[in-house]
């Protein structure tokens, strides 16, 4: 049998909040997409659809870094 070391990974919102990251990708999703929702109902800060949009962006982003391997911290231009 395996033995798969404990992730602590966590991702880290604009507005401050940390997620933390789940071996499972649907659950992930699932808590960004709470996260956003949280945004745009006020509760995180007042938030518009172009904002949500920018913000779910920036998140995923950072989970495919993390899955990656990636050290960067920004993106090539």
């Amino acid at each position: 049998m395996m033995r798969f070391r404990a992730r602590t990974d966590r991702i880290k919102c604009e507005c401050g909040e940390e997620i933390s990251i789940l071996p499972d990708v649907r659950a992930t999703g699932e808590i960004i997409e709470v996260h956003i929702a949280l945004h745009m109902e006020g509760v995180k800060g007042s938030c518009t659809t172009l904002d949500a949009q920018r913000l779910r962006d920036s998140l995923i982003v950072q989970v495919l870094r993390i899955a990656s391997g990636s050290e960067d911290k920004e993106p090539d231009e």
